[in-house]
């Protein structure tokens, strides 16, 4: 059988949930970093008189960083491993946050936060690649959204730290207490999380070397072709190539616009939704400690929507449940403008939102991990992190714009309904570029598409294949990562697939 036949059939073992669960403490470590910076930029408005467009600039600064990084690990995690890229990225971004509390002035706050967000944008599409690489393709969108519930979590941390630290020691000791504690995670990291299978034969790796890796998830792996891979033929395109090809280009634009949008969203609410809390009048008027309890009370709505996303993600189509999720995401911000709240009323109200807002970007992110082949799947997966880095900057911008142009909590969330609407549009989109793919697959070309799914399983392969072959098996494959079992069996595409409706949604 297969690397991936392997790995579909045989149960989640002890050691992938380690995997799993030092991944997602990776990314709590990455949320509580975005968290602590929205909230520290208060204080250097008061004591360091920043202005907010000299806060807009280390916001769009640190954020096109993140999206330089993001673009950049993916080709290089292909090509060199997952591994020594995120663990090279965790330790610039940690350190770098540490290294925050080493200055004194916003122009050298500037310029480490960008550096240290070098780091911070490679780490998301790298980690999301390796818990989809380590989990079985009927579990994958689920473990994606659990292991990606750790930025929400890190949010909470982030929040709580900053409304104890903060007041009693001052921004220093939050952003060194933020930067060196996740550090511990990384010997951990490196012990017991080896490199993906896939990657191993990709890169030439041994046999050997290969089905040792495999122990990780059953101990006997003797029955695995380690030379079959999941998309033979397609692996020598070149990775951009794939991720742009015509099997996947309608797919790849609308994963890349709900990146875009998702992210930019939630990074616009976190980086200046403290700013507008702490506003007078016509602003709420809070202190500092009151804003970062209503953070952390998104951070805790956004934990909730995204662990609840993910079982949801088992039972009912997964662009579904994001369009779902953008209309509840709509009603929590219209709360906000056409009511009068509190302090306790904006932390109810928030809470209910970042359960729909946070699903949000957790549904895109599974959807990505999903869609792309192993052999460029963090390709795949850095091209949309890219996008949605992308997308922050563009909120970054835009944020410190609208609060200059005068705008209050109520105005902001009211423009943020838009984007959020057109969400909630671009999830049915994906549904029905998927159901059209899939019409086609049991079309007309039926007979093409067993063929390739012969190729792809290793059977009868030939080595050289014509383009239009090969973007017939990227599109087949495709639909198999989709969850619609187009690849279950070797005789090709069976018959009660193209019958079966339900099977070809989630």
């Amino acid at each position: 059988m297969s690397l991936q036949q392997f790995i579909d059939q045989t149960p989640i073992s002890p050691r992938q949930r380690l995997i799993f669960f030092l991944t997602f403490l990776v990314l709590v470590a990455d949320g509580m970093d975005v968290a602590i910076a929205g909230l520290v930029f208060p204080r250097l408005i008061a004591e360091w008189g920043t202005t907010i467009g000299q806060v807009t600039i280390a916001v769009t600064g640190a954020l096109l960083a993140m999206a330089i990084g993001a673009i950049s690990s993916g080709p290089i995690a292909d090509r060199w491993g997952r591994k020594p890229v995120l663990t090279i990225g965790f330790l610039i971004f940690t350190l770098g946050t540490a290294a925050l509390g080493l200055s004194g002035s916003i122009e050298v706050f500037t310029l480490v936060r960008i550096l240290s967000c070098l780091g911070l944008g490679a780490v998301t599409p790298v980690a999301m690649t390796i818990v989809a690489d380590w989990a079985p393709a009927a579990r994958r969108a689920q473990m994606v959204a659990l292991s990606f519930s750790g930025v929400a979590l890190g949010t909470i941390v982030g929040a709580y730290l900053a409304a104890v630290l903060i007041p009693a020691f001052g921004w220093k000791s939050l952003v060194l207490i933020a930067g060196l504690l996740p550090v511990i995670v990384v010997p951990f990291y490196l012990r017991f999380v080896p490199e993906p299978p896939a990657t191993l034969v990709k890169r030439g790796r041994s046999d050997s070397e290969v089905k040792r890796a495999l122990v990780v998830i059953a101990a006997d792996p003797a029955g695995v072709d380690t030379s079959i891979l999941t998309t033979a033929g397609v692996i020598r395109m070149k990775p951009f190539a794939v991720v742009l090809s015509r099997a996947l280009a309608v797919s790849t634009g609308l994963i890349w616009l709900l990146a875009f949008l998702t992210q930019g969203l939630i990074v616009l609410v976190l980086q200046y939704v403290p700013i507008l809390l702490q506003q007078p009048s016509p602003g709420p008027g809070l202190d500092t400690a009151q804003s970062a309890f209503i953070m952390a009370m998104w951070g805790w709505g956004s934990l909730v929507g995204q662990i609840g996303v993910s079982f949801v993600l088992k039972r009912v189509d997964r662009f579904v449940t994001g369009a779902v999720a953008a209309v509840w995401t709509i009603v929590g911000l219209w709360v906000v403008v056409v009511a009068n709240l509190g302090f306790v009323g904006l932390m109810l109200v928030l809470f209910g939102a970042a359960i729909g807002a946070a699903a949000l970007p957790t549904v895109t992110n599974a959807i990505g991990a999903i869609a792309y082949p192993d052999e460029v799947r963090a390709t795949g997966v850095g091209a949309s992190s890219f996008m949605g880095r992308i997308g922050s900057v563009v909120s970054g911008l835009s944020g410190g714009l609208l609060i200059a142009a005068g705008f209050t909590l109520p105005t902001l969330f009211a423009a943020l309904s838009v984007p959020v609407l057109v969400v909630g549009v671009a999830f049915l989109g994906l549904r029905a570029d998927t159901r059209r793919r899939r019409s086609l697959l049991c079309g007309p070309r039926r007979s093409r598409v067993s063929a390739a799914s012969a190729g792809a399983l290793g059977v009868e392969h030939s080595e050289q294949q014509s383009a239009d072959h090969g973007e017939v098996l990227l599109e087949l494959h495709t639909l198999q990562l989709a969850g619609q079992g187009i690849l279950d069996r070797p005789e090709g595409v069976p018959g009660d697939r193209c019958r079966n409706e339900r099977g070809g949604q989630r």
